[in-house]
């Protein structure tokens, strides 16, 4: 995924690359995330570059959103949006 500096760019990102209900799934999922991250994350996948906790959340039975929390400061990093391989590093 190309770097979103704001809400629109995500947008643009996301109408791009996914059809109008995967978006609306997604947002759906980023909102349960602004609301709980922890709550919905499916697994702990490590360490983000900031040496936060990195999780995915299912948003579909192929697509993932993978993300970590800054639970110093409360931010959310969104890394990755896109299929299972995509989101983690199996697709060429």
């Amino acid at each position: 995924m190309r770097k979103a500096k704001n809400y629109h760019e995500f947008m643009e990102y996301a109408v791009d690359n996914f059809v109008d209900k995967t978006v609306m799934l997604i947002l759906e999922k980023l909102d349960l995330l602004r609301k709980d991250p922890l709550k919905y994350s499916r697994e702990k996948l490590g360490r983000d570059k900031y040496g936060n906790p990195m999780f995915s959340i299912e948003v579909t039975g192929d697509i993932r959103i993978l993300y970590s929390v800054d639970p110093k400061n409360c931010i959310v990093f969104i890394w990755e949006i896109g299929s299972h391989k995509k989101v983690y590093g199996h697709d060429p």
